[in-house]
């Protein structure tokens, strides 16, 4: 009987140890939610459609990438600025558009230059054939005028 008690009391013991006191049940119940507390929780939650809905609208990462893929960069739309002309730019282009007409009417006259260059040279050639055949006929007439003072001169002198 002795031992009965004994392990009677060494179970009360290890009771004891196991066992939660009033304070162990306040401590719990200040850290525990009310009915209260979880009704006031659920009525600030989101419900599953609440939620469904938010994912419905809302855009995923592959929506944001792909848009991030399509939109242009500060540096994209730098090195635009820096390639389009600015205002100063184009206000000489009716004055270039007037420059390059009047080249344009200037190449156009071209063939027709090239023709009135070859018809000049030719015209040149014939000019200079003629003019070969002037000297000749000049050298003839020096030669003969110096021939005819030589014979006027032999007959003053006899």
């Amino acid at each position: 009987m002795d031992e009965m008690l004994k392990r009677i009391f060494d179970e009360l013991a290890s009771l004891r140890k196991h066992m939660a006191t009033k304070d162990d049940i306040a401590s719990i119940e200040q850290r525990m939610a009310t009915k209260d507390d979880i009704a006031s929780i659920e009525q600030r939650m989101a419900t599953k459609d609440d939620i469904a809905s938010i994912e419905q609208r809302m855009a995923t990462k592959d929506d944001i990438a792909s848009i991030e893929q399509r939109m242009a960069t500060k540096d994209d739309i730098a090195s635009i600025e820096q390639r389009m002309a600015t205002k100063d730019d184009i206000a000489d282009l009716p004055l270039i558009k007037q420059a390059v007409f009047e080249i344009l009417e200037a190449v156009n006259e071209i063939p027709t230059i090239k023709q009135n260059l070859a018809d000049m040279s030719e015209k040149l050639e014939d000019v200079i054939a003629t003019q070969a055949r002037h000297e000749l006929a000049i050298q003839s007439l020096a030669v003969r005028s110096l021939v005819h003072e030589n014979e006027i001169r032999a007959l003053k002198a006899k």
